[in-house]
């Protein structure tokens, strides 16, 4: 039975970010893989909050910013033979209860998510999972460890943990880039799943092909990472940090240049030895 590829992706760009080198290589080897965007919706119609005119701002000057973060997404996974799924559910930051946004602050985006707004969300996105032409037993389901605490990420852990409970075969995948500004974020994003046995599996990548795919997601770069130049080095740089787990000379060279620093002007001036992907199990 062909095993199927099945990324929740709590935003239009998540999954390339956290896993691209991993969905670049199974698409390398012929395996069949999706994506589920489960915040692409559009807001309901009228006025915006604050912080979703920030970000609308930050994606486009001329108003059209969700529709080409869509348009992205699509190019992207379809270059690589990737199924692109939506659901209709909108970002956090549009989403209220009547007229009250449940996020005003980009602060609240990361604090515990809204009650109300977690509770009616996690049976629309499982319903919407087990619409899609996949199978418990033939898939492979990826879903973000939470790390950074962001409300739609931590939503969609939730999600990956409540499919995992049902029976499925799960996989947690670091976010990115959350775990690069919060480095102890891994054991703190496992704490929220209470008593488990986890297992790491790293997995060597293609860091060029992931860095390519991430430029394509033009509304991001600025936002994200200033400018390109530093999304080249800070991609490279951290999927080289996790191959230090299983590449003897990044390990090597992580040692001669502990400094967080020099290690990155070694990185940048020197190159790099390998670049890789982790993703975590977990058992009772």
């Amino acid at each position: 039975m062909a095993v199927e590829h099945l990324y929740l992706s709590p935003h239009l760009d998540d999954a390339i970010l956290s896993c691209g080198g991993l969905i670049y290589a199974q698409r390398q080897a012929a395996e069949r893989v999706s994506v589920l965007t489960l915040c692409a919706g559009s807001p309901e119609q009228g006025a915006l909050s604050t912080l979703a005119q920030e970000y609308e701002s930050a994606w486009s000057k001329t108003g059209d910013g969700l529709a080409r973060r869509r348009a992205e997404n699509a190019g992207i996974l379809s270059d690589w033979g990737v199924q692109s799924w939506e659901s209709n559910t909108p970002d956090a930051i549009y989403r209220a209860a009547g007229e009250a946004f449940y996020y005003k602050t980009r602060t609240d985006l990361f604090r515990e998510p809204h009650p109300r707004d977690a509770s009616s969300l996690l049976p629309i996105w499982e319903a919407r999972v087990k619409q899609l032409p996949v199978g418990v037993q033939s898939t492979l389901l990826y879903a973000p460890l939470g790390i950074g605490g962001h409300v739609d990420h931590e939503i969609t852990r939730r999600l990956g943990q409540l499919m995992g409970e049902a029976g499925w075969q799960v996989w947690f995948y670091e976010d990115y880039p959350y775990l690069e500004l919060e480095p102890d974020g891994v054991a703190a994003a496992q704490c929220r799943f209470g008593d488990r046995n986890w297992t790491s599996k790293i997995t060597p990548i293609n860091a060029q092909a992931k860095v390519e795919a991430v430029l394509g997601y033009r509304t991001q770069i600025e936002r994200i990472f200033g400018n390109e130049t530093e999304l080249v080095h800070r991609v490279k740089g951290f999927t080289a940090e996790t191959a230090c787990a299983v590449n003897s000379t990044e390990r090597v060279r992580r040692g001669l240049a502990p400094s967080g620093l020099r290690l990155r002007i070694w990185r940048r001036a020197l190159g790099y030895h390998a670049h890789a992907e982790r993703l975590w199990s977990w058992s009772r």
